[in-house]
């Protein structure tokens, strides 16, 4: 009998946290020139490289293939960190790539998505960092500041639920990844 090797632990739960996030926010859509969903890339792979390579995209992922995808932020499931960008922020970033071309995400749609996506980090568990106004040729890190910690607008019963899923999710990658480490060393013997 053969073991296939499976992800790692940080790995595995990083692949969940992903699916999860992808279900919470499967019927939203960022308004533009074109629709876009919402999506946290899953790592590729089946290890981080010791959390090297653990962080996460936060992409905004056009429904046409003619779209560009928007990088809006990024997630550490190991470091339970993130950052997410702010409309402005990314008008900003894009001018600086891009010069005139216009951007086209929608302002108000994106705020909505932007403040549904800090809060439901947050309920997770992590420390989220908002990156506002970018001013040309500045560094990523200097445009950045704490978001502050704050409930969730939705009651505490949902953010309880949150919680919980988010702690299951994590907790099965991290049980999953234990028994294929424990199974591969028995069926070595």
């Amino acid at each position: 009998m053969t073991f296939d090797a499976k992800r790692t632990q940080v790995a595995q739960s990083a692949f969940d946290f992903s699916r999860y996030f992808s279900g919470i926010f499967n019927g939203v859509r960022v308004a533009g020139g074109a629709p876009r969903r919402p999506t946290l890339v899953a790592p590729e792979g089946m290890s981080t490289a010791g959390g090297k390579r653990a962080r996460q995209s936060l992409v905004l992922q056009p429904d046409d293939a003619t779209s560009m995808t928007v990088t809006v932020g990024w997630v550490d499931v190991g470091e339970r960190r993130g950052m997410i960008r702010t409309h402005v922020a990314l008008v900003a970033l894009h001018r600086e790539r891009f010069g005139a071309r216009p951007f086209d995400v929608d302002a108000a749609s994106y705020e909505v998505f932007f403040e549904q996506a800090r809060s439901f980090l947050q309920s997770c568990g992590f420390n989220v960092k908002v990156e506002n106004d970018a001013e040309p040729g500045s560094a990523p890190a200097s445009r950045m500041m704490d978001a502050p910690i704050e409930r969730p607008a939705a009651p505490l019963s949902s953010a309880w639920v949150t919680r919980l899923y988010c702690i299951a999710a994590f907790l099965f990658g991290v049980v999953a990844g234990g028994l294929l480490v424990y199974a591969q060393l028995v069926w070595r013997r």
